[in-house]
């Protein structure tokens, strides 16, 4: 999965007859992207770094739980919801230290956490697991981006 064409691994996905990653994988990709998205808002920021390196790996750990017979397979799914939870942490410490300009895809970022944090969730629960944590993850992303939209607003 790391090193595929986007292009072909959204084939993949969108091919129901192909065991392919499901919820949790896709959103633990998002959440790669969100990452990456504040180390760039950031101009280099070795935590986000370090997450965007995670959650890539729990997207191939969840791919490999979903297509093969784990014991755990909902595990992978509610560690993404952690580190989602780490992700959002790094946009809320990132209010205060980055660009005006580089707010919005502080905003971008941990909109796309909470939102991988609910989608892993539901996909731990449908696989009879828990992920705890995912609404208030979702949560602290919307006051993020509430935070930014109001200094957008004022021209902060």
């Amino acid at each position: 999965m790391r090193d595929q064409i986007v292009s072909d691994f959204l084939n993949t996905l969108a091919r129901p007859a192909i065991p392919a990653p499901a919820g949790a994988t896709v959103a633990a990709l998002a959440l790669a992207q969100a990452a990456a998205l504040l180390s760039r808002a950031a101009g280099g920021d070795a935590e986000a770094d370090h997450l965007t390196r995670h959650a890539l790996r729990l997207a191939e750990i969840d791919a490999h739980a979903v297509t093969h017979d784990v014991p755990d397979r909902a595990q992978p799914a509610a560690d993404v919801v952690a580190t989602a939870g780490e992700v959002v942490r790094v946009a809320e410490r990132l209010l205060s230290t980055v660009d005006a300009p580089a707010l919005v895809d502080v905003s971008a970022a941990a909109e796309m956490a909470g939102s991988s944090a609910r989608t892993a969730s539901v996909a731990a629960e449908a696989r009879n697991g828990f992920a705890a944590g995912a609404d208030a993850v979702a949560e602290r992303a919307a006051r993020v981006t509430a935070a930014v939209r109001s200094g957008v607003h004022t021209g902060v």
